[in-house]
């Protein structure tokens, strides 16, 4: 009996070591299952770079069947449980019930149908509509006004240039831009509505040039502001006197507010023409006025057949200009003149015409023009008006020459004290003490001496 029981615990003690054994074991060996992938992983590259045959190795999976299968029943339980409160009716008590039925419909969209437009709208263009407008009307403008400027141009010839063929040698300009009637020669096209004409070939002149400023007819801007403030068009005329043909003097015959105009823009007229006299003292029409240097040379031009003709035409004349010291308008006083201003001996004349630019109302006034010529070659002032036309001109000439001058000297005091600060710059840039004081010394010397007044000294010699 004893010795069953002790077989009994003798097999017990060693199934209880053996299963200890296969537990040490396992907690040993817990990466033996990846070892085993990886060996198989390498069996494979061994048996494709051998060439060899694939031999199946089969294991068992199902500890990680079961184990998967497991975690799948784990995660279903955990989402039933999950939203297992929204079946439960108590959760939701004394919440509103929803009265809209559920519909398993969806909701249908409408998509409304956009006529396409084939047409354009033009009413969406009415800024480019109205810039196009504009530039065909300057366009159009632009072609219209050349084309009556040089109409005008081209009727002056027409009806003057045989007048100046009589009295002059040479006529008119030649070359690619000339606007010409008949012959090759003709005016000069400075602008659409600037014209010039050289003549020469004269006893009582040098020569004459005749500018025929029209009308900004090509522009529609001046054309617009035309008819606000309307602008004749006008014939200047510039006739170049020789030297010695006739004894110095200066008169103006000219419309009332131009007279005042030129009386204070002209250099010659402000210093030798300071007053302005009345046309009814001379028998001119009330709205002219003289300017006159001498009344002699003023009588003597202004005839009868001078004062008739301006009588008749002085709503066509703006100004009749002739001087031998002129010398255009007044320089700004601000400039420092040294150097005497160019005079010329000229007669200038600027006459406006008529609104077919020019027609028989012209020709009397040209004739009036070369009338003044052979008067202005043949006056001869007496002894004492021509004295006292002399010593006013010298007393200009004097005025100019203090007046030159006192400008020289005060460029030379500019001068001499742009140097002073100079050169006191540079002595108190230098570090010498001694040097600084004895230039102090210097310049207060300088500045005593030029403050002292200058005494004359008289030498008495002794009895």
């Amino acid at each position: 009996m004893r010795f069953t029981l002790f077989s009994i615990a003798l097999l017990l003690c060693g199934a209880l070591v053996t299963q200890a054994y296969e537990d040490s074991n396992l907690e040993d060996d817990d990466f033996a299952e990846f070892e085993q992938f990886e060996a198989d992983d390498e069996a494979t590259v061994n048996d494709f770079s051998e060439e060899a045959k694939e031999v199946p190795i089969q294991k068992s999976k199902e500890p990680f069947d079961t184990a998967d299968a497991a975690d799948e029943i784990l995660a279903e339980e955990e989402e039933d449980n999950e939203f297992e409160h929204f079946q439960d009716p108590e959760e939701f008590e004394g919440l509103p019930e929803s009265t809209t039925p559920r519909s398993s419909e969806q909701p249908k969209i409408t998509i409304s149908k956009v006529p396409i437009t084939v047409r354009p709208r033009w009413d969406a263009y009415w800024l480019e509509g109205t810039l196009c407008c504009l530039l065909a009307a300057y366009a159009l403008a632009y072609a219209v006004g050349r084309a009556k400027n040089t109409s005008i141009a081209t009727n002056f010839l027409k009806l003057h240039k045989p007048l100046l063929d009589d009295n002059f040698t040479l006529v008119g300009e030649t070359g690619l831009d000339v606007v010409a009637a008949t012959d090759e020669r003709g005016w000069r096209r400075e602008a659409e509505h600037c014209f010039t004409m050289w003549c020469s070939g004269r006893v009582c002149c040098e020569g004459m040039l005749l500018t025929l400023k029209l009308i900004k007819r090509q522009d529609l801007v001046h054309v617009l502001l035309g008819l606000v403030r309307p602008t004749p068009d006008t014939l200047h005329i510039r006739v170049e006197l020789g030297k010695d043909d006739s004894d110095p003097f200066v008169l103006c015959v000219a419309q009332k507010k131009i007279a005042t105009k030129l009386a204070k823009e002209m250099q010659d007229l402000s210093v030798f023409c300071p007053e302005r006299r009345a046309g009814d003292k001379h028998g001119l029409p009330a709205s002219l006025a003289v300017l006159s240097e001498s009344a002699e040379a003023a009588a003597a031009l202004l005839d009868a057949r001078v004062t008739a003709a301006l009588t008749l035409y002085h709503a066509h004349v703006q100004y009749i200009h002739i001087s031998d010291r002129y010398c255009g308008p007044k320089q700004m006083e601000e400039q420092a003149v040294t150097k005497p201003p160019v005079t010329e001996r000229v007669m200038l004349v600027s006459l406006a015409l008529g609104p077919d630019g020019g027609g028989q109302e012209l020709r009397p006034l040209l004739l009036l023009l070369l009338h003044l010529l052979e008067k202005i070659k043949r006056l001869r002032l007496s002894k004492e008006a021509l004295a006292k036309c002399e010593k006013r001109r010298w007393k200009v000439a004097e005025a100019w020459m203090r007046g030159a001058h006192a400008a020289r000297a005060e460029q030379a005091a500019l001068r001499r004290e742009e140097k002073r600060k100079q050169e006191k710059e540079k002595i108190l840039a230098e570090d010498d003490p001694e040097k600084q004081r004895r230039w102090e010394l210097k310049e207060q010397k300088r500045e005593k001496k030029r403050k002292t007044p200058k005494m004359k000294q008289l030498k008495v010699k002794a009895m």
